[in-house]
């Protein structure tokens, strides 16, 4: 079922190897102490990968149904019983011969809609991607397979964890969060096309991978043509509930190629439809409208984004387009919030100076004005962000952009951000017309301490992926004050157990603290 040996290395984890028998003596005792166990149900939501492969296989070996969630947070919204703590036993237990076709795995999606949904799969689902995978892209046996991915969705599941651990590669289950860290000389790379786009906008690609696999949303012919310079990229067309669909290996084509054990159609209203040995039921209907042209096909909407606004109609993918056009926005995202159209948008270098120069009311008239003379509907809720926030997953985070349309300051105006391992500065500037500078002070308005306070903290938790309790801070110093449409950075520093802020010049430091983790 598995491809590994008891001599042959099968994992790494922080600069250590693991053979075949240590990881079994590893997953057998943590086996041991779920067989003991009366509750069937075994939920795994850990952010570690290392311990997240031994408690997987420990619960496959122990005959549990698993249950899969990237974001821990969300472990109440879950009604049943689990065991969603796995340790480890004493006790001797011999690893035994399962039928993959009665072990039972649970993902957990949001997909479009922002609402959870439950995607049952059998293990041997699993490994029919993972052997049919090897079968188009057999790999050389020594490449190490590394990633930026949780293996508890279904992208980090296929691509970093069974594909490597049915067919005999290494894994190195250390989650590469900046582009620094790669170290490995012979590798896989498996990561979402929002971390790879990061990594083509500023240039970094410190030892190639031998080869690029992605998926989540479709990688920026841009992204596509910085890599396969120097790399094999192969962009997947998936999802949770199908599995692998299709694939391209060319940022000169959109048209991506069905995997040969799927089969894909289009109903009356171009809707795709697939039927594949990737998942239990006999056919899956996506949200995705198609172009189809044999094996082939492309994408050419979605059917869900179809925004109704007091009765009227309007693609959200096309009043994108209209807003792309200008020569002021780089990217932006569509979508319905509290009855009213809310776009966030990527401004340009010479968006930003702009908003800099005129403020965000101004900027708003005059893309509203680009978008009237193509349609009747237009955006009335607006926000100017750094990037449209994408989930682990590489999918737009709708969830994210509803809390910062729901927030009720105005967002500082972002020039840059730029990221070194566990250091991060952004260059920023709090425009004048923000509205934590009414009545602070009418004749010389100055940046409010506890703004400062609420935006260092915002953007510790989005950069680094963490939460931070908002109460617990401490070294607090306000030493000269901040003054509207100044541009200046904030350097944000991660440590073990805290996060360290400064506002600064470059010459002078306006405030700085300490927030603990």
């Amino acid at each position: 079922m598995f491809n590994f040996g008891d001599e042959k290395v099968i994992l790494k984890s922080k600069g250590k190897e693991y053979c075949g028998a240590e990881v079994k003596k590893l997953v057998s005792r943590r086996a041991a102490y779920l067989v003991a166990q009366e509750c069937k149900n075994l939920l795994l939501c850990e952010d570690d990968n290392f311990e997240f492969v031994l408690n997987f296989l420990a619960g496959i070996y122990s005959g549990k149904e698993l249950f899969l969630m990237t974001d821990k947070n969300k472990r109440q919204t879950l009604e049943g019983g689990f065991i969603d703590a796995v340790q480890t036993s004493d006790a001797d237990f011999v690893i035994p011969e399962v039928n993959p076709d009665y072990v039972f795995i649970n993902f957990y999606t949001s997909g479009s809609t922002g609402m959870m949904k439950k995607v049952r799969k059998s293990l041997q689902n699993l490994i029919n991607e993972a052997t049919d995978l090897y079968k188009n892209f057999p790999l050389d046996k020594n490449l190490v397979v590394i990633t930026t991915t949780k293996m508890s969705h279904m992208f980090g599941m296929t691509f970093a964890l069974m594909y490597p651990l049915v067919n005999g590669y290494v894994i190195d289950t250390d989650i590469i969060k900046f582009p620094e860290q790669i170290e490995q000389q012979d590798y896989v790379f498996i990561s979402t096309p929002s971390f790879l786009d990061r990594m083509a906008k500023y240039n970094i690609n410190p030892v190639p991978p031998k080869y690029i696999f992605t998926a989540g949303d479709k990688l920026k012919n841009s992204t596509f043509a910085f890599f396969e310079k120097k790399s094999n990229v192969i962009d997947i067309y998936g999802s949770t509930e199908c599995g692998i669909m299709a694939y391209r290996t060319s940022s000169a084509t959109d048209w991506l190629t069905a995997f040969p054990d799927v089969e894909v159609c289009a109903d009356s209203d171009n809707i795709i439809h697939i039927k594949s040995r990737y998942f239990l039921e006999n056919e899956q209907v996506m949200g995705d409208l198609i172009e189809l042209d044999g094996n082939r096909f492309k994408i050419t909407g979605r059917a869900d984004r179809i925004l109704k606004i007091q009765e009227k109609r309007i693609s959200a993918v096309e009043l994108e387009e209209y807003l792309n056009k200008n020569e002021l926005i780089e990217n932006s995202y569509c979508f319905r919030y509290n009855e009213k159209i809310a776009a966030a948008v990527v401004l340009t270098q010479e968006g930003k100076e702009k908003l800099l120069e005129t403020g965000s009311v101004e900027l708003i008239k005059i893309l509203k004005s680009h978008v009237a003379v193509y349609s009747e509907l237009y955006p009335q809720k607006w926000r100017f962000l750094p990037e449209i926030p994408k989930t682990v997953t590489g999918k737009i985070d709708r969830e994210k952009l509803e809390m910062i349309f729901g927030l009720h300051l105005s967002l500082p105006l972002v020039f840059d951000i730029n990221l070194d391992k566990n250091c991060a500065q952004i260059t920023l500037a709090f425009l004048r017309n923000s509205n934590f500078f009414n009545g602070h002070f009418p004749d010389l308005p100055i940046l409010p301490g506890v703004v400062q306070l609420f935006f260092a903290h915002f953007y510790a938790e989005n950069i680094f992926k963490i939460e931070i309790p908002c109460n617990k801070i401490k070294k607090i110093k306000f030493t000269k004050v901040i003054k509207p449409d100044t541009k200046i950075q904030l350097i944000l520093k991660s440590n073990e157990l805290s996060v360290d802020y400064t506002y600064t010049d470059g010459q002078n430091i306006f405030s700085s603290g300490t927030f603990i983790k």
